[in-house]
């Protein structure tokens, strides 16, 4: 099962710390465009490679000591046909690098990102379309997106489906079918709620660190995984992914 080998990548990095890939060019040093402008201009090529070269270094740097990747589809897709071949390319390096990796889609089918295009460990997906979308192929994980952080989501999410929030149900609904559970929350109360609900579900977390994640977790730092958005960003990602690693680990002990 995927899930098995997320699980088995955890331990063997001791840290439940995924790196994320969700760049925003604005923020990125101005190295990781400057150089591919001036080579091609300003125009799609340019912009997709920067975002491979800024990939590239952020998974070499990070690979020995984060046990996956979450790679959000979007920045890489506003290139066309370029951005989606540098995000194939980074899912290729890591996975060749032992990273486990996932494509944040949130779309409603997952063949593109689990097949022969991208090929991903697992994907996420928008959780209210038919039951298809949230059983995963052989040795390939979904994770429903059951909680976001864009504004004015809440007031669906937290409608009430008879005792329960309505991402609560969905969350039910897609564990049912074998899927694992997204939800970008710091709320230490969403988290309960939803290892209550979903025992034996994996949970992976953003928005959130160690100390309101900790419910999510069993004993042994087994069950969740947190992607940390603040990595991709540092001068220096190896250091950044050490400091990430030691503070987690101040809270969640992964035996």
């Amino acid at each position: 099962m995927s899930i098995e080998r997320l699980q088995a990548c955890i331990r063997r990095r001791k840290t439940p710390v995924a790196l994320v890939l969700n760049p925003d060019e604005e923020r990125l040093d101005g190295k990781f465009l400057n150089n591919f402008t001036n080579m091609y201009g300003d125009c799609p090529m340019a912009h997709a490679e920067a975002l491979r070269y800024h990939g590239s270094q952020a998974i070499s740097q990070t690979a020995e000591l984060l046990p996956a990747v979450i790679l959000r589809a979007e920045p890489y897709l506003r290139q066309g046909f370029m951005g989606m071949d540098v995000l194939s390319n980074l899912v290729n390096m890591a996975k060749s690098q032992g990273m486990y990796t996932v494509v944040d889609a949130r779309c409603a089918g997952m063949e593109p990102w689990l097949g022969g295009g991208v090929n991903a460990d697992a994907v996420t997906v928008l959780p209210y379309g038919s039951a298809e979308s949230w059983a995963p192929p052989e040795d390939k994980a979904v994770f429903a997106v059951l909680r976001t952080r864009d504004a004015g989501t809440g007031s669906v999410q937290n409608l009430m489906a008879g005792d329960r929030q309505v991402f609560l149900a969905a969350g039910e609904q897609a564990a049912r079918f074998g899927a694992g559970a997204m939800a970008e929350t710091g709320y230490s109360l969403d988290i309960k709620d939803l290892r209550r609900r979903l025992k034996d579900t994996f949970l992976l977390l953003a928005c959130c660190d160690g100390d309101n994640a900790y419910p999510a977790f069993d004993e042994y730092g087994h069950g969740a995984m947190i992607a940390d958005e603040s990595i991709q960003y540092a001068p220096d990602m190896a250091a950044a992914a050490q400091e990430a690693v030691a503070t987690m680990k101040k809270t969640i002990q992964v035996l």
